[in-house]
């Protein structure tokens, strides 16, 4: 019942999850425990699309690397509202970029845009005299399943194919 509840938070979550969270999804109070059946669950996982991973923010599922080039076409990253996708793009194709720079370019709603890109932890803000520089993070490569650069050549080939 444990292991099923560990796999299933692992499974929903979009974020990494610490040894407490996952303690007590699964009502359970050693996390030596937890963290065992993990390791177990990671054994297991070996043979499959799928892996779970320890990192420092926490333990999640992911398609493996291997794969991900194969298959991340499939999903529309559909947690992310347009807005916030187009916003993304922008940071990703000038990277490093001012806010004001963004503001100028999406208009005041970009404000909200970066707010949420912040908070999901695919961007970074660096306070930089009245403005503040936008960066990608390395959850924003998680994320996509690729190195920050392969999306930034691919969104410019996209831009000059339109041009």
């Amino acid at each position: 019942m444990h292991r099923k509840l560990l796999e299933a938070a692992l499974f929903i979550t979009d974020k990494p999850l610490g040894l407490n969270d996952l303690a007590k999804i699964a009502g359970v109070n050693s996390l030596g425990f937890v963290k065992d059946l993990l390791e177990k669950m990671q054994k297991e996982y070996e043979k499959r699309g799928i892996e779970i991973v320890s990192t420092q923010e926490g333990w999640m599922m992911q398609v493996r690397q291997d794969f991900l080039p194969k298959v991340a076409h499939l999903t529309p990253y559909s947690d992310i509202p347009d807005g916030c996708k187009r916003t993304l793009a922008l940071v990703a194709y000038k990277e490093p970029v001012k806010q004001a720079e963004v503001i100028k370019i999406q208009g005041n709603k970009a404000y909200t845009y970066i707010k949420f890109l912040e908070k999901r932890g695919l961007i970074k803000t660096e306070k930089r005299g009245h403005t503040k520089i936008l960066k990608l993070t390395k959850e924003f490569e998680r994320y996509f399943g690729e190195e920050k650069e392969k999306v930034k050549e691919r969104i410019s080939s996209e831009f000059s194919q339109r041009e």
